[in-house]
């Protein structure tokens, strides 16, 4: 159990880094895109989400993935805790594939 705890751990500590230069590069193109008089939405998530980090750029979303995995790194048998932070990293995967899509399409 411990291997298979560690295992998930290290998958969703590369899955966290990987997010984070994803998270940067959709920022700067968010801000560069409000510098155009675009993007002028309030939140990058709708508010019945599972995040209750609010922000019209990642970076808040980010920040609230990896409190909880810092949380869920001092209770690994914490499922709840498990299936939130499983549930926000493909929220934020999907939603940071999706925008990348409409950016090569544009």
């Amino acid at each position: 159990m411990s291997d298979n705890l560690e295992s998930v751990e290290s998958k969703l500590q590369d899955h966290l880094q990987q997010l984070y230069r994803q998270v940067i590069d959709a920022d700067q193109y968010l801000d560069d895109l409000r510098q155009q008089g675009k993007a002028k939405f309030q939140g990058v998530f709708a508010e019945q989400t599972v995040f209750e980090s609010t922000g019209n750029r990642f970076q808040p979303y980010l920040n609230e993935i990896a409190a909880n995995f810092e949380k869920w790194q001092q209770d690994k048998e914490n499922e709840q805790q498990l299936q939130l932070l499983v549930q926000q990293l493909q929220l934020m995967t999907e939603t940071l594939a999706r925008l990348k899509a409409i950016r090569q399409a544009g």
